[in-house]
């Protein structure tokens, strides 16, 4: 699947960067690929961060790098659930 843009939202906005959600049917191999989301390169910068709802998990995603025709992210880093008391 590719990148839908109506499932992207911001949550946050601060010292240099946003915050946002985004939710996929896709897996976060699929979110890691080059340019998944350049659909939003005109709304993402440098260091914003996205929170991604994946098929197989939860985690986020920094922006490296933004242009007119690349968008560039880190690797879905794992957010887990783990409860141990």
């Amino acid at each position: 699947m590719a990148f839908t843009f109506n499932t992207l939202s911001r949550v946050a906005q601060g010292a240099g960067f946003t915050q946002y959600m985004y939710a996929t049917s896709d897996a976060k191999n699929t979110v890691d690929a080059a340019n998944y989301f350049l659909g939003a390169a005109d709304f993402l910068n440098v260091n914003d961060v996205i929170l991604v709802k994946a098929s197989d998990g939860v985690g986020q995603v920094i922006v490296n790098a933004v242009s007119a025709t690349a968008v560039d992210t880190g690797d879905v880093d794992a957010i887990t659930a783990t409860d141990t008391r």
